[in-house]
């Protein structure tokens, strides 16, 4: 076994886990609900909000670079389109609406 085959096993089992800091969050949160200065119903609901905002955020992120990644795709299609119609050497061709 190569160190190069453990970490090629060993990135998948950390790519499961919270980044930094969301641990140090976390953790924060925890201590804070064993000392008792936040009752431990509270710590989990803080804690869970805060998984489904982030998520809900991320989403949002990735589906607005992916629109924007369509429309550059669109825009540059309908470039390459407009410039085929205007080739010198050939008839031009009205441009279709």
């Amino acid at each position: 076994m190569t160190p190069g085959d453990m970490f090629s096993t060993a990135r998948p089992a950390t790519s499961t886990l919270p980044s930094p800091r969301k641990l140090a969050f976390y953790g924060l949160l925890g201590a804070m609900a064993v000392v008792e200065a936040v009752e431990w119903p509270i710590a989990v609901a803080a804690g869970a909000a805060t998984e489904v905002i982030t998520r809900e955020q991320a989403a949002r992120q990735r589906a607005e670079h992916q629109r924007i990644e369509r429309d550059h795709a669109e825009r540059d299609q309908g470039r390459q389109v407009a410039t085929e119609r205007t080739e010198p050497g050939g008839p031009a061709q009205p441009a279709m609406a």
